[in-house]
């Protein structure tokens, strides 16, 4: 094969991003989708970020059919928006906020590996469900405590170890605590 005029040029996605899905009947959907991807031409290597719409078709199995091809447009720009920093109860008095912490600390613990029953002792009417991963806490973060009557509302992202990906994972909880005997999530 004659080749002249070819050039050595390779690339590798490195990324997608979901930007925007907008449903335009019942079947079909527009899709607003970014890909970052490593250019490499001639050993010099560059990132690329590209957007595209696609329109796409679900038919009543659930299957999925492109019916619009991938079209270049541009990205959403980012919101100025920022969200409202929330800080504790002044009035929240440090042992009850020791005993809460405790109380967290030992439920994120054992949630990921919990079963309904475990949880019923931490949970109230399964306002959380078993999420049988591998996970191991690592870490509360910023746990944000406001008293409501005799409920606290807690805010709380909880950092664990991916056992099977070795990845962090974090996640974001708002949860209701109340205390009888002792503290429980009520949702």
């Amino acid at each position: 094969m004659d080749c002249t005029g070819c050039t050595d040029t390779s690339s590798v996605v490195r990324d997608v991003d979901i930007w925007k899905v907008r449903r335009m009947d019942d079947h079909n959907y527009t899709v607003v989708f970014s890909v970052d991807q490593w250019i490499t031409k001639s050993r010099k290597r560059k990132m690329v970020k590209v957007s595209y719409e696609v329109t796409v078709h679900v038919d009543q199995a659930g299957n999925l059919v492109i019916i619009k091809n991938s079209t270049i447009c541009g990205l959403p720009a980012k919101s100025a928006y920022e969200p409202k920093v929330a800080d504790t109860d002044s009035n929240m008095d440090e042992a009850t906020l020791e005993e809460m912490n405790a109380f967290l600390k030992t439920f994120f613990k054992l949630y990921p590996t919990a079963n309904a029953s475990e949880l019923a002792y931490y949970v109230k009417e399964n306002a959380l469900k078993p999420i049988d991963k591998d996970y191991v806490l690592s870490e509360l973060i910023n746990p944000i405590y406001r008293k409501k009557d005799r409920r606290v509302q807690v805010s709380v992202s909880v950092k664990y170890l991916d056992q099977q990906t070795k990845a962090a994972q974090v996640s974001q909880f708002d949860l209701t605590l109340e205390k009888n005997r002792n503290w429980m999530i009520v949702k």
